[in-house]
């Protein structure tokens, strides 16, 4: 039977207990990232950090290859006799048992391509993570379809404090770049744990012809999209680590590590409530439209001042959080902060094109994006570390706001209702930046790093909150609303 596009909307207090959930444990998350960065940088070395950076985009092309684009497809169908789901899952699980053999396999292959012997026992001990992924694709899906997120938020907390004990044990006890690789097995197991013991019974269904060509049809060009976005996202990675040794590659994975902890956050709830909400609305534009410039709002207001915070102050954070031997992390931090920005939009851009079926136009901006950061990265290499960060910053700003404008488009929305909409941020922003960037300016030198960091910090909120008052009164209130909402219907 021909395959139909609906996703049934969730019940009210659910989704208001999910939304509220969810936000909270990506709060929580970032609160432990930032615990956790000072301590493990003090106990591993820049070669460790490199040595994972370029391992991870071997195993993160592998895990893509292995999901098939096809939880998006699963999310967006009816699929009234689960043959869909049944479907996905046997083909999740065989390319995920075949990616990890392929690994495994591959690893010493590997490893003399990028010049890095050491890199071949990390990638074996990765693989197991090929079949952990697959393993929870389908309960992933369907907890979205439910629009159970609540799940996520469970998993998201469970699994990275158990990382993050993982992580630090290892390093305490002395296992380098081990205790990483402990961190991301300990991470996905109890993420699979937590995903098949609360995703709901499986669907009776059974593979089907038909559920095979419908995931055929709309899995291939979003793998190219995300391979190509992986590509993207990797290629400095896997150039700095062939080109300029670990180390090198240790103070820049550190670097783009922290000024991705905004996109690490805000992309979870935007694909697991925002991509639904997309799919429920394909038929109404403005709707559309009005949802999208809500959420971009919201984003831009976490992302814009904390970013633009940390390009005036990441000298004095590498100081005061990860000691003098990563003092080389901090020019870099200040080259690809801005361009989180913008990247954060990019993919609450890529979340509205999938929502709405539109994985031909991601493919070609997936592309785009690829021939940008290639350029970026080898005319910046020329120049060193800092000249490929630079490139790659350059790069992902120029590729997000192509991506952002086909969003708009998509939605009938114009850039000069966009930018009306976004200005009171925009402007709090500016005030901010040049407000703090006054003050380190007339800061004595010889202050210390903690006085500096702590007056430095405290003026860039206020200056911001005050901003956003003065500017946008109503913007803060609006955006708590749907919470205090949410709140008296749990209540209720």
């Amino acid at each position: 039977m021909p395959m139909t596009i609906a996703v049934a909307k969730p019940p009210v207090r659910k989704t208001a207990l999910g939304v509220l959930l969810l936000s909270g444990s990506n709060a929580f998350r970032l609160i432990v990232q930032f615990l956790l960065f000072p301590v493990l940088a003090r106990l591993l070395s820049p070669a460790d950090y490199g040595l994972m950076a370029l391992a991870m985009p071997v195993v993160l092309f592998a895990l893509t290859l292995g999901e098939g684009g096809m939880g998006p497809a699963l999310v967006r169908s009816a699929d009234p006799d689960g043959s869909v789901e049944a479907t996905m899952t046997w083909i999740a699980l065989a390319t995920g048992l075949g990616c990890s053999g392929i690994l495994v396999l591959g690893a010493p292959l590997i490893a003399k391509m990028l010049a890095h012997a050491t890199i071949a026992p990390v990638l074996i001990w990765l693989a197991p993570i090929m079949v952990l992924s697959s393993i929870c694709s389908v309960p992933s899906a369907r907890i979205q379809k439910r629009g159970a997120t609540w799940i996520f938020a469970l998993g998201d907390v469970t699994s990275t404090v158990a990382g993050a004990a993982a992580a630090l044990f290892g390093a305490l006890t002395g296992w380098a770049v081990w205790s990483l690789v402990a961190q991301q097995l300990v991470v996905w197991t109890v993420k699979l744990a937590v995903m098949i013991g609360f995703a709901g019974r499986r669907s009776p269904g059974k593979p089907g012809r038909e559920a095979f060509r419908y995931l055929f049809l709309h899995g291939p060009p979003l793998v190219g999209a995300n391979l190509l976005s992986l590509f993207s996202a990797s290629i400095d990675t896997m150039l700095i680590g062939r080109l300029l040794g670990v180390d090198q590659l240790g103070f820049y994975a550190l670097a783009y590590q922290v000024v991705r902890i905004p996109e690490t956050v805000l992309t979870g709830p935007i694909f697991v409530s925002f991509l639904p909400a997309i799919a429920r609305l394909e038929g109404d534009r403005q709707a559309t439209a009005r949802l999208f410039v809500t959420t971009l709002r919201m984003m831009l207001g976490v992302a814009a001042p904390m970013m633009m915070g940390l390009t005036l102050t990441a000298d004095l954070a590498v100081a005061l959080l990860l000691g003098p031997r990563w003092f080389g992390t901090a020019p870099l931090i200040m080259a690809l902060a801005p361009s989180a920005i913008i990247q954060t939009l990019g993919w609450l851009s890529m979340a509205l094109l999938i929502g709405r079926g539109r994985s031909g136009l991601q493919f070609r901006l997936a592309l785009l994006n690829a021939a940008l950061t290639l350029t970026g990265v080898i005319a910046g290499s020329f120049f060193g570390i800092f000249g490929v960060a630079a490139g790659v910053s350059l790069a992902v700003t120029v590729g997000n706001i192509v991506c952002l404008i086909a969003a708009i488009r998509e939605v009938d929305l114009s850039v000069r209702a966009l930018f009306v909409e976004l200005s009171p941020v925009l402007a709090a922003v500016a005030i901010m930046v040049f407000g703090t960037a006054g003050l380190r300016f007339l800061l004595p030198a010889d202050l210390s790093v903690l006085p500096a960091m702590v007056l430095v910090s405290g003026a860039g909120v206020l200056l911001y909150g005050g901003a956003m008052r003065i500017l946008a009164p109503d913007t803060i209130t609006a955006a708590l609303a749907p919470f205090r909402r949410s709140s008296r219907s749990l209540a209720g």
